[in-house]
């Protein structure tokens, strides 16, 4: 596996965002499955669900975006990929103590580090600055498809 994408970037391709045409795109040219753990998917549930709660959209459009997803996990689109929290964990606490007063990264943008890590991933994909700071300072790509 080479490539770990940032769930802000999963987001753009199952709902109509600023820049979501663009990851689209990007994402259909590189013709590969993407990396989808059980963090992805939390994330996803939350958001559409904070859309609809926002009224960004419709309690049906958020619905639709997770069945599309559903349907891309079945049809392989999305792979479905385990990890071990406790290890992943472990690497949070250090990414933290090394990296986040110089970042400013929060947990959950370590959390993705770590598990891309983890994963043995090369490359970070992402538009958040302070994610892309701190996979950088772990040795990992940036890429980011907005650009």
């Amino acid at each position: 596996m080479t490539k770990y994408y940032d769930t802000g970037i999963l987001l753009k391709l199952y709902t109509e965002e600023e820049g979501s045409d663009r990851v689209r795109a990007w994402v259909v040219r590189r013709r590969e499955a993407v990396v989808f753990t059980s963090l992805h998917r939390t994330e996803c549930v939350s958001a559409l669900r904070l859309k609809a709660f926002r009224g960004e959209c419709r309690l049906e459009q958020s619905n639709a975006a997770l069945a599309d997803l559903d349907t891309d996990a079945a049809a392989g689109v999305l792979k479905h990929t385990a990890l071990e929290w406790d290890e992943v964990w472990e690497r949070v606490e250090v990414l933290a103590r090394t990296h986040a007063a110089a970042t400013g990264c929060r947990t959950l943008d370590s959390l993705h580090v770590a598990s891309a890590l983890q994963l043995g991933a090369r490359e970070m994909v992402t538009s958040d600055g302070r994610q892309a700071a701190l996979a950088r300072k772990s040795g990992l790509k940036v890429v980011n498809p907005l650009l």
